[in-house]
């Protein structure tokens, strides 16, 4: 027998849509925390972090949009074969 919480489920794909979000609104942080820093070397520093940052936060992003949409399958999935075998007197 398999037992899923679909309710976990969709609600971790939701999670990850609104953790996706903030990584895709916070984008140019870093670049202002290096311009406000006033010591030139330290500013380099914060701005070569915000570069490497923002390739690492764009790919966390695309991973947490694709768990997200794979999680929204499996819900629906599992939700469609539920109702048809509720329905079917199994």
């Amino acid at each position: 027998m398999i037992r899923l919480d679909l309710a976990a489920i969709g609600a971790t794909a939701r999670r990850a849509r609104r953790i996706r979000t903030v990584f895709d609104t916070s984008d140019d942080s870093a670049r202002r925390a290096a311009e406000a820093c006033g010591h030139d070397e330290l500013a380099g520093t914060v701005e070569r972090f915000a570069s490497t940052w923002d390739d690492r936060r764009r790919g966390m992003s695309d991973s947490l949009g694709t768990l997200a949409g794979v999680l929204d399958e499996i819900h629906d999935a599992f939700s469609q074969l539920d109702r048809s075998l509720g329905g079917s007197g199994v």
